[in-house]
């Protein structure tokens, strides 16, 4: 049975889900209503291309595009939301599976012990998680954010908050970078050098949590 805290946690979650699910299909009836139904199809191809890739976002600018870097922004961000409510949801499910199941349950409750006794954490983790969804890097995104968000501890809408914070500042660095660049984005996005930025500044990340973490576990007495 569920906890109180859990059972609030609960409820705010299946609100929120069903306020991103409703804005979501009213803002699809809405395009539909003033583009054509068939323009749907065009929105379908521009929703797969930014879910497979947000570097597809760049492909705003191209003058055979519908959608310029800011919707397109919008559609990856959503997906993104979508992605986690849909994980968020199904988690519970997957953790009454006999074995996997299990070992997930079992380190989820170890996590969320280990943040109760040590609160400074849970603000490193929720941060954390933002800035793994953000970075432009492999594993990263809303799939593995939402994982490691309960995996950690966070309640659904604690890990939800901090993956839609985290993607949604990834979209819009992406759409202004766009905007910014014109029709020089191509160069920058084949540029080998940015992936080596990116794993540089995850790295300089992770070194910092791992300091603020350590001063947090020797600070408690």
């Amino acid at each position: 049975m569920d906890t109180p805290d859990t059972a609030k946690d609960l409820v705010r979650f299946r609100l929120t889900a069903l306020g991103v699910v409703s804005a979501s299909l009213g803002g699809i009836v809405t395009y539909a209503v003033l583009h054509g139904w068939a323009a749907l199809g065009e929105l379908t191809v521009a929703a797969t291309a930014v879910f497979l890739s947000k570097l597809a976002i760049f492909g705003g600018n191209l003058s055979e595009t519908r959608f310029n870097p800011w919707e397109l922004g919008l559609i990856a961000w959503t997906i993104d939301l979508w992605v986690s409510c849909a994980l968020l949801a199904g988690i519970a499910s997957f953790e009454r599976l006999p074995l996997a199941g299990r070992a997930l349950a079992e380190a989820h409750g170890r996590a969320g012990e280990t943040l109760r006794q040590y609160p400074g954490l849970r603000r490193l983790a929720f941060w954390g998680i933002a800035v793994l969804v953000f970075l432009p890097i492999p594993g990263s995104g809303a799939v593995t954010g939402t994982l490691v968000g309960r995996l950690v501890g966070l309640s659904r809408i604690g890990t939800f908050i901090s993956v839609g914070a985290g993607a949604g500042a990834a979209v819009l660095t992406y759409a202004a970078v766009a905007v910014f660049l014109g029709s020089q984005w191509e160069s920058l996005v084949t540029n080998p050098l940015v992936l080596v930025a990116s794993v540089g500044v995850l790295t300089a990340l992770g070194w910092l949590a791992w300091r603020r973490v350590r001063s947090e576990v020797l600070s408690r007495p």
